[in-house]
């Protein structure tokens, strides 16, 4: 619920800078290594959008791959892994952020 909240007051300080009448779509960009639950993440911020400009809004999150990069000779991987194949320790350097990449609003 946390994590909507945040989500939820930070889009409805964009929409109110932009003096919205309504918000119609969110796309984020969810890195997979957070572990957040689509569903839930949407159910929490469908009920706090609730009597909101944003309450009708959907919730559109495109999914970012990990990035693990080797710190001795540089390769990248697309997936979580301890050792690179030079032996080498990696370093995750993505995969792990969100973004709020669109707001689709009516001004």
């Amino acid at each position: 619920m946390g994590f909507a909240q945040s989500l939820f007051e930070h889009v409805m300080k964009i929409a109110e800078e932009n003096n919205a009448k309504k918000v119609s779509k969110i796309t984020l960009k969810m890195g997979e290594l957070l572990l957040i639950n689509p569903e839930q993440l949407e159910f929490c911020f469908r009920v706090l959008s609730n009597g909101s400009i944003l309450k009708d809004s959907k919730l559109e999150i495109e999914f970012v791959k990990p990035l693990v990069k080797c710190i001795a000779c540089g390769k990248e991987y697309n997936e979580v892994r301890s050792y690179c194949d030079c032996g080498g320790i990696v370093s995750v350097e993505g995969g792990k952020d969100i973004i709020i990449k669109k707001i689709e609003m009516e001004v």
